[in-house]
């Protein structure tokens, strides 16, 4: 009886211990399963960040370089344009201020605009810079205001530089013939001639 009772205590411990064993089987198994399915997904998601981070690296480089060559040409334009005008500065500007220091021809350019201006006014004033006020006589201010029958108003500017400005008595629009009215007419004609010669483009 004894023997009987004993075989059957081992055979359900050895029955207990094969079920446990295959039941760590299985829940080993799964865990495993899970885990591959685990290391798949994250092998998976870091791949996807790799590629977004990629991209995002890629974007930043094109736009950065993109930004590093648009402030290329814009600093290079900005040069470009500065000793344009520097150089048309200083040819012009010194040329212009001897003309402009030269009595006689201020007097025929003085004459001229006035007499040109006949047709568009029956009086008005003219500004002269003070400046030229010791070189210009008192025949050669009468004859200014008899070309408009004395309706012609002749004042000088301390804060006029060189040259004179033309205005109908309403003050409606001035014409200036300054040295620097001059300049930037001549510039404008000159500056792309200029940069063309200068920088080939």
């Amino acid at each position: 009886m004894n023997d009987q009772l004993q075989d059957l205590l081992t055979r359900v411990y050895e029955e207990g211990v094969a079920k446990a064993n295959a039941e760590a089987e299985r829940i080993i198994s799964d865990a495993k399963s899970k885990a591959e399915v685990l290391l798949a997904q994250a092998y998976t998601d870091s791949e996807a960040k790799l590629k977004e981070a990629d991209k995002i690296a890629a974007d930043l480089k094109k736009n950065t370089n993109s930004d590093l060559l648009m402030a290329t040409n814009h600093s290079l334009s900005a040069v470009k344009q500065k000793v344009t005008e520097l150089i048309l500065s200083q040819s012009l500007n010194v040329k212009i201020n001897e003309v402009f220091s030269e009595t006689e021809f201020m007097k025929k350019l003085i004459l001229e605009a006035v007499n040109g201006w006949k047709s568009k006014a029956d009086s008005g004033t003219i500004v002269i810079s003070d400046a030229m006020r010791p070189k210009l006589d008192d025949y050669f201010l009468k004859s200014l205001k008899d070309i408009f029958a004395g309706k012609l108003s002749v004042d000088f500017s301390p804060t006029m530089k060189n040259g004179f400005m033309i205005s109908p008595a309403d003050g409606t629009y001035k014409l200036s013939f300054s040295d620097e009215d001059f300049a930037n007419l001549f510039k404008s004609y000159l500056r792309p001639r200029t940069k063309e010669i200068l920088f080939g483009n």
